[in-house]
């Protein structure tokens, strides 16, 4: 679909940038099998990684998607690899005690370091690359701030960062809107359409059955496992696992009320050229600022010549080009001479999130699940499909700090017309 604006190119789509490497399967809703082990719902990081280890565990795995594989969130989010939450570890020790805190961000680094193992034993080719991190200051109380933060983590976890100060910056970007910034130099990034598509074949290869345009409807717990509603279809089931994020809908209203879909929004920039870019970003790390409404940017993996730029988290304009011009005065603000840009995608991510931003792995009445990344889905998705399967399979290794019911509210019933406003409200120290 052709743009029609300013800033948007003539040749421009609504997609995903990563679907031009790695294009959807259209086709025709697939065949059902009767019965399965495991069932899970949700064809995305977390669904994927389960049915692998669950195939290679001598499980028979059914996956049932509603669209086509891989289309929410798997394959719209920014490709960021690191170990971080929005509650920070200074915050959690405070308040829950250091032991908390080591335990929480200890896991963060278990599903950092299950994403590169994943990527070298499935041989994946997803431009994964540990090429560092900065983090950016929108203030020098926000810079001073993070100095403390990182110095706690290096302290009780032993991870080594380094400060940048704005006078040295621009050896990492061209800009002087931030004001320095703390790198950390073995975050890592990808390309997450490649990176589900490695997990798709991996699965196929495993023996998994996916089921695509077979959304499930309903399910009823039963004394022998579980019997889903496909299409019309019954489908008896011994395991269920839930890997939809916030987007399960009516079919688990249990789970709906407890994550909440929101989107996030990303560009990719006409080609500008590789030295024009390499003169913007010559750090070429990927970038993203501290406040908690982010914005983030990098060069797009695979395509040195273009920028990937993304933020306005939370808001809810369906209309993609008033977005397009929007995030381009936030670019203008980092890199004022790109007044010729042009975006030749812009599209919406998929997030979820629960109300106490924590990500959640557990089970509820006999179905597994996990969701809630809260904008750190590559690594936790990645853990908690490993996670979950583990559980399933009796091996050890499937415990979690995060395995606590997710709270709700009790005017939440699934519409979360309320995001924008709670997202302005707790981005409102950002200023």
């Amino acid at each position: 679909m052709a743009f029609g604006s300013n800033v948007l190119s003539a040749s421009g789509s609504f997609d995903p940038y990563w679907w031009r490497a790695a294009p959807h399967e259209a086709g025709m809703p697939s065949a059902l099998p009767v019965k399965t082990d495991v069932a899970i719902i949700g064809s995305g990081i977390t669904g994927l990684v389960a049915a692998i280890d669950l195939a290679r565990g001598g499980r028979q795995v059914t996956v049932f998607e509603a669209q086509e594989p891989g289309h929410g969130a798997s394959t719209r989010n920014a490709g960021y690899v690191g170990r971080t939450l929005k509650h920070g570890f200074g915050e959690i020790m405070e308040g829950q005690g250091l032991d908390h805190a080591k335990r929480v961000y200890g896991e963060l680094m278990e599903a950092f370091i299950a994403v590169k193992d994943t990527v070298e034993q499935e041989k994946i080719a997803c431009h994964y690359r540990q090429q560092g991190r900065l983090l950016l200051a929108t203030s020098t109380a926000m810079y001073d701030a993070m100095a403390r933060e990182f110095a706690l983590r290096e302290k009780h976890l032993g991870e080594p960062f380094a400060t940048v100060d704005r006078g040295g910056q621009r050896v990492e970007i061209a800009s002087d809107h931030y004001f320095g910034g703390v790198k950390i130099e073995d975050h890592a990034g990808l390309h997450p359409g490649l990176y589900h598509d490695g997990l798709l074949d991996a699965a196929r290869a495993a023996g998994v059955a996916i089921c695509a345009y077979s959304p499930v409807t309903g399910f009823r717990k039963t004394e022998d496992g579980f019997t889903l509603f496909v299409r019309g279809q019954k489908i008896v089931a011994r395991e269920l696992i839930v890997a939809t994020n916030g987007y399960s809908g009516p079919a688990w209203s249990w789970l709906q009320r407890r994550i909440m879909p929101f989107d996030a929004y990303q560009t990719v920039s006409a080609p500008l050229g590789e030295e024009r870019v390499r003169q913007l970003l010559p750090g070429d790390r990927t970038f993203i600022d501290w406040n908690f409404n982010v914005d983030w940017m990098r060069r797009a993996p695979g395509d040195p010549s273009r920028i990937i730029f993304g933020g306005l988290t939370g808001e809810r304009n369906a209309d993609l080009r008033i977005m397009a011009e929007r995030l381009h005065l936030r670019l203008l603000r980092v890199f004022p001479d790109l007044t010729d840009l042009q975006f030749d995608h812009v599209w919406t991510g998929k997030c979820g999130g629960t109300f106490d931003i924590t990500p959640r792995i557990g089970c509820h009445e006999g179905v597994h699940y996990a969701g809630g990344y809260c904008f750190a889905g590559v690594p936790m998705g990645t853990l908690f499909g490993k996670k979950l399967a583990q559980r399933i399979l009796g091996q050890t290794g499937g415990e979690s700090v995060f395995d606590t019911p997710p709270p709700t509210k009790f005017f939440y019933t699934g519409n979360p017309w309320f995001v924008p406003a709670a997202i302005r409200w707790m981005s409102r120290q950002d200023r």
